[in-house]
């Protein structure tokens, strides 16, 4: 949990980072409106199949995963994928690979799905969007994350 908090601190910085101005965003015919049917912001009680694995002491930021969810994207298999409600909306996702053959095709997959990364430092590649970020982290114990956070609130 310690090293996805940590990547999720990078999305956060990079995000910061990027707010700028217009050149920083990616192809806006790429952004993601919605995962799996699952559009941004939309009301944790208004889906069924999800199950809350651990919450903030506030109760403010819960987070799930989802029955019989499909644990592939593209070609890479996936150890997990986290749903996360801020304040009952959904707000973040998480998607982790394990192995260098799954984390290079869930990169390949973000590749083929966004286009070319706004930023990139490393193994690190962020898209920004007017209203989600997304980034790919790999982690030093063979294990990477492709987070999406929604951040249209920053437009408001």
């Amino acid at each position: 949990m310690k090293k996805i908090f940590m990547a999720l601190l990078c999305v956060v910085l990079a995000v910061s980072c990027a707010c700028g101005g217009e050149e920083f965003l990616a192809d806006p015919a790429a952004e993601p409106v919605e995962f799996r049917e699952l559009e941004w912001q939309r009301p944790l009680s208004s889906i069924l199949d999800m199950v809350e694995l651990y919450r903030d002491d506030n109760g403010d930021q819960i987070t799930c995963s989802r029955k019989n969810d499909d644990l592939s994207f593209g070609n890479a298999a996936l150890s997990s994928i986290e749903y996360v409600f801020v304040r009952n909306k959904l707000s973040m996702i998480s998607l982790v690979a394990k192995g260098k053959k799954n984390e290079d095709a869930l990169l390949d997959e973000a590749v083929a799905t966004f286009g070319r990364a706004t930023t990139q430092t490393g193994d690190d590649h962020l898209w920004r969007f007017s209203n989600v970020a997304v980034m790919f982290s790999r982690e030093p114990n063979e294990q990477s994350v492709l987070f999406y956070k929604y951040i249209g609130f920053l437009n408001k």
